[in-house]
């Protein structure tokens, strides 16, 4: 089973989250993640990424008035 590494520096910080509303930290941090990690809905996603053209145009046809 994978089993990642918490950052150390967010340890104490999940530790007294978890303490404050007391729940174990595994759940705190499952938590977090699940809310995080929600897919979005299918009807806010576009179909394909776009790509704002204007602001990526090489476009030289036209002239600087």
């Amino acid at each position: 089973m994978y089993s990642p590494k918490i950052d150390p520096t967010l340890i104490s910080p999940l530790y007294h989250q978890a303490k404050e509303k007391g729940i174990p930290m595994t759940k705190l941090v499952n938590s977090i993640l699940s809310e995080h990690l929600q897919p979005e809905s299918v009807s806010d996603k576009p179909s394909e990424p776009t790509i704002p053209m204007g602001f990526y145009s090489t476009d030289q046809s036209k002239e600087a008035v």
